[in-house]
C-alpha cells in the first residue's frame, strides 16, 4: 500500500466517513438505506484492494485512511496516557492486532488487555476500537514500536 494514495468511489467514501464516526455494519446499512450485505462487500473490496489482511481489518483501513489525509493533532489528551503499558496497548490495537493477539505480544493475559482498554477510552473519551486507532494516528504516541521490533526488545 506504501505510495498508493487511498481513493474510494461516492458510496466507498460514505461507508467510509461512517466507519470513521465508529457506525457498525448494521449502522452503515441502516444510514445509507442498503443491505448489512453490501455495506461488508464493499468492505471487503476495499480490504483486497489496499492489501489489508488479518487483525481487525476496519481499524487498519480506518489507520490508512488517517494516515493518508494527514489528519491535525489536537494534542490536548497526549499527557492522559502516562503508562509505557498503555501506550503499548494503544500502538498494537491501532496496527490492528485483536486483544488476544496484543497480549500475546507484550505477555499479559487478555482480561488485562480489555481493562486497559475500558481505561484508554474512559481518559480519552473514546468508544471503541477504530476511534483509539484514529486518535493514535492523528497523535503518534511516542517512537514506532512495531511486532517485530517489539520482539527482538523483548525475546
Amino acid at each position: 500500500m506504501k505510495g498508493q494514495s487511498v481513493r474510494f468511489g461516492a458510496r466507498e467514501t460514505q461507508i467510509v466517513k461512517l466507519l470513521m464516526r465508529g457506525c457498525d455494519n448494521a449502522e452503515i446499512a441502516r444510514q445509507l438505506k442498503i443491505a448489512r450485505r453490501t455495506v461488508k462487500a464493499h468492505l471487503e473490496r476495499l480490504f483486497r484492494r489496499f492489501g489489508i489482511t488479518g487483525g481487525i481489518k476496519r481499524v487498519k483501513l480506518a489507520t490508512l485512511v488517517v494516515s493518508d489525509t494527514k489528519l491535525s493533532a489536537n494534542e490536548g489528551h497526549g499527557s492522559l496516557i502516562s503508562s509505557k503499558r498503555e501506550q503499548q496497548v494503544i500502538q498494537l490495537v491501532a496496527e490492528g492486532l485483536k486483544n488476544r493477539e496484543v497480549a500475546d505480544a507484550i505477555g499479559i493475559e487478555e482480561h488485562i488487555v480489555k481493562n486497559y482498554l475500558r481505561v484508554i477510552y474512559d481518559k480519552l473519551g473514546l468508544w471503541n476500537r477504530v476511534e483509539l486507532a484514529l486518535w493514535y494516528q492523528s497523535r503518534r504516541i511516542g517512537p514506532s514500536l512495531s511486532r517485530s521490533a517489539f520482539w527482538e526488545m523483548n525475546p
